[in-house]
């Protein structure tokens, strides 16, 4: 039996962080950008630094969804914002997973934006905000470009 490089973990560990980023990127090469229109209740946090964590008004679900986990997906709304377009308790392609409680989607990837030190002196004291999401077909998200409103 043939021995393996020592090489070849390193190598195979190396070659896993590169598709880790080209994933991340890949969401927006791909996928489809919305605008959201949020509310911070909390514009600092002691431990990450500063960070905004949003509320969207416009993710409200439907009654006849069980509370949990959910999947959502989106359309871009009349007035430029993007509102849930579709609402299931079970996986569907470019469905993004949700948590699902008393008619309000909740998306943990979505509630907290972290602000770079450029950032900080244009957001704080701000309550009412807009930040663009690339969402991928494969349910990914990727937020940017927040801006107060």
């Amino acid at each position: 039996m043939r021995r393996i490089s020592k090489w070849t973990i390193p190598v195979i560990q190396v070659f896993i962080a590169i598709l880790f980023v080209i994933l991340v990127y890949a969401v927006s090469w791909v996928g489809e950008t919305y605008t959201f229109e949020g509310t911070s209740y909390e514009p600092y946090d002691p431990y990450f630094g500063d960070s905004i964590y949003l509320e969207y008004d416009a993710l409200k679900g439907r009654h006849d969804v069980d509370t949990g986990t959910v999947y959502v997906s989106f359309q871009q709304g009349d007035d430029g914002f993007a509102t849930i377009d579709r609402i299931e308790s079970n996986p569907f392609f470019g469905g993004v997973r949700a948590n699902y409680f008393d008619r309000v989607v909740y998306i943990e990837e979505m509630n907290v934006y972290r602000v770079s030190q450029d950032e900080v002196e244009a957001v704080e004291g701000e309550q009412s905000f807009t930040v663009q999401v690339d969402i991928a077909p494969w349910g990914m998200l990727r937020m940017y470009d927040l801006k107060s409103k």
